[in-house]
């Protein structure tokens, strides 16, 4: 209440100059100052509600010994990035693992990124959600006991963050069936477990289901689009929180397609963005009754190498590149997708020339914003690029976070002991040793030297992983236990 009063002073005295009604994209930036060989792409960024921009990315591991998936955040709308932030890193019991398919969600300061991992020579990949209740700065690592066939690309996961800390997950892959589905689950408690996977309804004859996309309506309906082999478009609907599901198909209203993009725009209405069945055409249809009809689909571009979209409120936001004049591109609608403008360079002047663009991107308050990952790329990096765009929506007061100093160990990886170090003039307190899934497993005080040696209260020693340590006043420290 006394941060809206002040703004409405602020405001009586003060005009502050509209935002622009069309983006423009300033020059991309790189985040976290971090590059590596071993890039993953493409990363997954996200809006905060103050105008926060966050980003997740992975490195593979193969031949560096560094994968992992890596986050960062710049509190300033682009300006500055922080150091990378490590969500989970290389595991030496694996040796050397695969990291994909980050997906990063944002919901009242509490973010949530969900990845697949594949050891190198394993059969699988497992599926990891991590939570940070900080903004980023900690996350804690809880294994789903979702697997994923090593076959199939499981690919970027999809799933929608609710009050309460349920957590609506989708996901395509085979697990361990002869073709691939899609598979509903989800939890009830922040991500920490999650319900058994459940096949949604679908053509039992497809060799391929890939790329689903998540929306829950308004209204409370569960609705997700995935691509069918043909290349089709389907279309699952739950009026019952996930208990049962119908299924249609967009063929005959939307024609072939795949990759589809799902945003719900309030009340009833839908946007549906997606790929062709030919040459990387993109193309856009809205629903006023949660799909159950479309409009005519409207082709944004005829051709393109790689593409990205974003859609809020009455706004809608394609990026795309072209693999003939090695450029990229914008077009954007600001009334839900009924005009569009022209396709115009995002630069005037390209940043990356010989390169083509992975693109993620999103649309919150008055912000526009997507990241990319370069490829070839002469520096394997993620950046970010963002816009103004007015939509009647007040720009929201910036609040910096104070980073507070760090809790640290020595040596973080470790087999028998790891010392635990403080800032200087801090008063060391009570460390709480608490395991992958949260539990604390481990309290020391002054009075054990502040090291730990791997073994739970009862001096029984802890299985190899990963656990993390906190103290009041600092930011919590990872370290990893190896056999």
């Amino acid at each position: 209440m006394k941060w809206y009063v002040v703004s409405s002073v602020v405001l009586l005295l003060f005009t502050a100059p509209s935002a622009p009604a069309e983006p423009s994209f300033g020059d991309p930036v790189l985040c976290a100052g971090q590059t590596s060989e071993w890039w993953q792409a493409p990363p997954s960024g996200r809006i905060g509600p103050r105008n926060e921009l966050y980003v997740a990315w992975t490195h593979s591991g193969f031949g560096s010994g560094d994968g992992g998936v890596y986050f960062a955040r710049s509190l300033d709308t682009n300006r500055t990035w922080s150091p990378g932030i490590t969500i989970h890193f290389w595991d030496p019991s694996w040796i050397h693992a695969v990291y994909s398919g980050p997906t990063l969600v944002e919901f009242n300061d509490t973010l949530y990124c969900l990845y697949w991992t594949k050891p190198e020579g394993s059969e699988a990949r497992h599926l990891y959600a991590s939570r940070s209740d900080d903004r980023g700065a900690s996350w804690n690592i809880f294994e789903t006991s979702i697997s994923g066939s090593v076959s199939d690309n499981p690919g970027r996961v999809s799933y929608v963050v609710l009050p309460g800390g349920v957590v609506h997950l989708v996901f395509a892959t085979r697990l361990g069936m002869a073709r691939d589905r899609t598979y509903y689950c989800r939890s009830t408690n922040g991500g920490i477990t999650f319900s058994a996977p459940a096949p949604l309804p679908g053509d039992p004859s497809a060799t391929s289901v890939y790329a689903p996309s998540f929306v829950v309506a308004t209204g409370g309906e569960l609705l997700v689009a995935v691509t069918y082999s043909g290349p089709a478009l389907v279309l699952n609907r739950s009026t019952d929180n996930g208990a049962t599901w119908d299924t249609t198909r967009l063929t005959a209203q939307l024609g072939a397609g795949s990759y589809p993009s799902l945003y719900s725009a309030g009340a009833n209405r839908l946007y549906l963005l997606w790929q062709g069945p030919s040459n990387g055409e993109l193309r856009f249809a809205g629903s006023e009754d949660l799909g159950r009809t479309w409009s005519a689909p409207f082709s944004i571009v005829g051709a393109s190498w790689s593409c990205g979209f974003a859609a809020r409120d009455d706004r809608v936001l394609a990026l795309w590149g072209d693999a003939g004049a090695w450029d990229n591109f914008q077009r954007h609608s600001s009334d839900g997708g009924a005009t569009w403008a022209a396709a115009e360079p995002v630069w005037s002047s390209n940043p990356f020339p010989g390169d083509w663009l992975t693109f993620r991107a999103d649309i919150r308050n008055d912000l526009a914003a997507f990241w990319m990952h370069p490829e070839p790329g002469s520096i394997e990096a993620t950046y970010c690029a963002a816009a103004e765009w007015q939509t009647g929506v007040n720009e929201p007061g910036r609040v910096v976070v104070p980073t507070a100093p760090a809790l640290t160990a020595t040596p973080s990886v470790f087999s028998s002991l790891t010392a635990f170090g403080f800032p200087a003039g801090f008063r060391p307190g009570t460390v709480l040793v608490c395991d992958a899934s949260g539990r604390p497993v481990r309290r020391l005080d002054g009075s054990t030297g502040l090291r730990w040696n791997g073994a739970d209260e009862r001096g029984r020693r802890l299985p190899a992983g990963v656990y993390l340590c906190r103290t009041d006043g600092l930011r919590p420290v990872r370290v990893v236990l190896v056999d």
